[in-house]
C-alpha cells in the first residue's frame, strides 16, 4: 500500500467512526432492530448451519452481533467467532453460549473455552466493518485481521456485512489482499453486489 492510500483510509476510518459515534441512541438501536429482522428473516441466513460472526463492540456501536448469536444458538445454529492472536491473525471457535465470554487484551469480547472450528465449514460470515462500496471493498479497522481471515475461506462462503445506512459509498480505495464482501445489510434491507 502506498504511503497516500495509506493516510486516505485512515482519514476515511477517523471519518466513519466519528459519524457512527455521532448516530443517537434510538437511531442506533432501531438500525440494529432492523438488521437483525433482514438478517433472520433472510432465506440465506434460515438455510445456513454454520455463521461466523464478530463479537460486537457495544461502545463502538457495531451492530449487536450477540443478539444475533443468541438467535442463531437458540435456532441449533453452530456459532464461531474470532479469536484474536497477537500476530495479526485469526483462530476460530464454536461459541455455545453468550455468557461464556471475556475481555482480551484489546477489550474484545472471546470464548472463555475454545473449541476449534474449521472455517473451511462456514456458510455465512458475518463481517466487521466501518463502510463498505458498491464493489464490495470493505472499509475495515486496519489491522489486517479480517484481510487474511477472508482470503482463507472457500470463495463461495458468503460474506455479509452488516452496518447502518449511510456507511455505503460508491468508492472506496482498494489494495491488492482486499476481499470482496458479497453484500452487507442495514436496516433498508439486503444488498447484494
Amino acid at each position: 500500500m502506498n504511503l497516500r492510500t495509506k493516510s486516505f483510509k485512515k482519514s476515511l476510518r477517523t471519518h466513519f467512526k466519528n459519524k457512527r459515534m455521532s448516530l443517537n441512541k434510538r437511531v442506533w438501536e432501531h438500525s440494529n432492530e432492523r438488521i437483525r429482522e433482514y438478517l433472520t428473516g433472510w432465506d440465506v441466513f434460515k438455510q445456513a448451519e454454520t455463521v461466523h460472526s464478530y463479537i460486537s463492540i457495544a461502545t463502538q456501536k457495531e451492530v449487536d452481533t450477540l443478539e444475533i448469536i443468541k438467535y442463531c444458538l437458540a435456532q441449533g445454529k453452530k456459532a464461531v467467532v474470532p479469536i484474536m492472536e497477537a500476530n495479526r491473525r485469526l483462530r476460530h471457535s464454536y461459541l455455545t453460549d453468550v455468557n461464556e465470554v471475556k475481555e482480551n487484551d484489546w477489550g474484545v469480547l472471546e470464548p472463555v473455552s475454545e473449541i476449534k472450528a474449521n472455517v473451511q465449514l462456514l456458510d455465512l460470515v458475518l463481517v466487521p466493518l466501518l463502510a463498505v462500496d458498491k464493489h464490495g471493498t470493505r472499509l475495515g479497522y486496519g489491522a489486517g485481521y479480517y484481510d487474511g481471515f477472508l482470503s482463507e475461506i472457500p470463495s463461495s462462503t458468503l460474506k455479509i456485512g452488516l452496518l447502518a445506512d449511510g456507511f455505503n459509498v460508491c468508492s472506496l480505495p482498494k489494495d491488492p489482499w482486499d476481499v470482496a464482501l458479497d453484500g452487507f445489510i442495514s436496516e433498508k434491507g439486503i444488498h447484494l453486489l
